[in-house]
C-alpha cells in the first residue's frame, strides 16, 4: 500500500501543481469567482487524475464504470472541498488563492482512501 501511496501522490502532485497554477492564474489574474473557478478546475483535473492513476499507480484498465466511481469519488471530494473553502472563506481572510490551497489536504485524504478501494488489487490488505 506504501508503493501505490506514493505513486497516488506523485500523481496527486502533478495535478496538484497544474491546479494551483490555473486556480492562480483565474483567481488573480482573471477575477473569477471562488466556487466557480474551483468546481471547474477541480472537475478538469479529476479526469487528467483518473488516466494518469489507472495507467501508472493502480495499472488498471480504462473501464467505464470505473471511470463514473472515480469521478462520483472525485466529485464527492469536491463537495467536501467547497464546504471546506466555503467555511475557511467566512472565517479567515487570506487571499481566495491561499484559501483554494488549504482545502487540499482534506480532499487528498478522501480522495485517496476511496481511490484505493475501488482499484486495489485483491490480494492488497
Amino acid at each position: 500500500m506504501a508503493t501505490i501511496f506514493a505513486g497516488f501522490s506523485g500523481v496527486g502532485v502533478i495535478t496538484t501543481l497544474i491546479s494551483l497554477a490555473a486556480i492562480y492564474v483565474f483567481l488573480e489574474l482573471f477575477q473569477t469567482p471562488l466556487i466557480l473557478t474551483y468546481a471547474i478546475i477541480y472537475f478538469l483535473t479529476i479526469l487528467l487524475s483518473y488516466f494518469l492513476n489507472s495507467f501508472f499507480v493502480f495499472k488498471s484498465p480504462l473501464k467505464m464504470k470505473k471511470a463514473l466511481t472515480y469521478f462520483l469519488i472525485y466529485l464527492s471530494g469536491m463537495f467536501i472541498g467547497m464546504l471546506v473553502l466555503w467555511m475557511l472563506e467566512a472565517t479567515l481572510s487570506y487571499d481566495h488563492y491561499i484559501l483554494a490551497y488549504f482545502v487540499l489536504p482534506v480532499t487528498m485524504t478522501w480522495n485517496f482512501l476511496l481511490s484505493f478501494k475501488l482499484f486495489k488489487p485483491q490480494s492488497t490488505c
